[in-house]
């Protein structure tokens, strides 16, 4: 009774602490999201929204190596290995340093094509294209920053990642105020803002990493690229979770614009923004309970790392329930925060798709939860599976066929339909897995 109480209490500070980081770290988006559609207009607010899948593909690469990082650390440090801990550590930090400077050098250069990919034309160009150059000198930062914002819980220190995220979000904050109200920097200014508060949380970070607190530590090492056919199957299912949110938001934009028209897409940015703290919340409890799982795993005790499975479905579930009840409730308020009250039509029509579409968050919980269950017991298949799923091939499906075959309004009803698909999936999965092991 004694060690289900610890467990508990690991299971709450590790998910708590992520939850609470990962909605602090939603809101530099809705922050940008609100200043600049109060301070410059809503088509500069929809601009906004195009260039998100851009940082959808930095978080995806971020996700990807920390969490297939941390899974094998956490296992090596349940089995004694410290020095190889430590060499992962290492070569993770500087592979993704190289790959940030790539992308960074690639946005620079070509701005433009990039918001025209993204399907920014007309009024928008020029806002995305701005916001995409005050970016592009930070993507290294953005990847490095979510990068070990998931490896310092791993290395058991959750509530600093909580500071450390709180830090960013207030710097944005009050950068974005005085570059978009005050110095009239517009889109680049809140795209500059947002990339100077991922450096200072990257400054951070990297002291944490650099003192003597810290479990797994930089050292020099030998490059092992072998440990990639390990690492990247582990993370690739909450890497292709991310980048899917991406694509979606991508090919939901391009529906919209075709069978709605720039009001939709006003519309499902305000949805998109709340979206993003709904799904963070998830992967909170997800994430947040992947390390003690991989740990439990690495161990071999198998009641325990069950007892956690049970744990964050039964938070998810309480949480899709009171989520989508307060949201339900609360829609007229928050399109009126995005939107004011000049525009009567264009809100009580958000407040409709706000309504059908957030049917989705009393289930989408439970298929990211079992999806990060199986990626910390190294069941990479089934969980990539399940994000493929619901993030893109399942969902996309639904879009375009509901689009086709209904037209307009429909179209808001594809992600409940996709989630309750990958749900029954998802189960089939788990009692599988169940199934293999006792």
């Amino acid at each position: 009774m004694q060690e289900s109480r610890g467990l508990f209490a690991q299971f709450a500070k590790f998910s708590s602490a992520t939850i609470a980081s990962l909605m602090v770290f939603s809101l530099y988006s809705i922050v940008d999201g609100l200043f600049v559609a109060r301070g410059i207009g809503e088509y500069a607010m929809s601009a906004v929204n195009l260039a998100v899948p851009f940082l959808n593909v930095l978080f995806s690469i971020a996700v990807l190596f920390a969490v297939g990082t941390s899974t094998i650390i956490a296992i090596y440090l349940g089995q004694g290995k410290g020095e190889s801990a430590n060499s992962l550590f290492s070569q993770n930090l500087a592979l993704l340093v190289v790959i940030g400077l790539a992308i960074s050098a690639a946005v620079f250069l070509f701005p433009q094509p990039f918001a025209q990919l993204l399907g920014a034309k007309d009024v928008t160009l020029s806002y995305a294209t701005d916001y995409l150059k005050g970016l592009a000198p930070f993507a290294v930062c953005f990847i490095v920053s979510y990068n070990m914002e998931v490896l310092v819980k791993t290395d058991g220190y959750p509530h600093l990642a909580i500071i450390t995220v709180l830090i960013g979000c207030l710097t944005n904050c009050v950068l974005d105020y005085v570059m978009i109200f005050i110095w009239n920097w517009g889109t680049w200014g809140a795209a500059f803002a947002t990339g100077l508060s991922q450096f200072l949380t990257c400054i951070i970070y990297l002291a944490h990493f650099l003192g003597r607190k810290s479990t797994f530590h930089l050292v020099r090492f030998r490059m092992d690229w072998r440990i990639y056919r390990r690492l990247i199957p582990i993370g690739i299912a909450d890497g292709v979770t991310e980048l899917c949110n991406g694509l979606m938001i991508f090919l939901f934009n391009h529906t919209i614009l075709r069978c709605i028209g720039q009001d939709g897409l006003v519309s499902y940015t305000i949805i998109a923004y709340t979206n993003t703290l709904i799904i963070n919340i998830m992967l909170g409890v997800s994430q947040g309970t992947q390390p003690l799982v991989s740990y439990q795993y690495g161990k071999g005790e198998r009641n325990n790392y069950i007892k956690l499975l049970r744990y964050g479905l039964t938070t998810v579930a309480c949480v899709a329930v009171i989520g989508f009840g307060l949201l339900y409730l609360l829609a007229p308020q928050l399109v009126q925060a995005f939107l004011g009250t000049d525009s009567p039509a264009l809100n009580a029509y958000s407040v409709g798709a706000f309504h059908r579409y957030s049917l989705c968050y009393l289930l989408l919980g439970f298929n990211i939860m079992i999806g990060g269950f199986l990626t910390a017991v190294e069941r990479p298949k089934p969980a990539i599976a399940i994000s493929t799923g619901r993030g893109l091939l399942i969902q996309g499906s639904c879009l375009l066929a509901l689009a086709a075959i209904f037209g307009g309004d429909s179209i808001w009803f594809a992600p409940v339909i996709s989630e309750a698909i990958c749900l029954a999936a998802a189960i089939l999965f788990l009692r599988a897995f169940k199934k293999n092991n006792g």
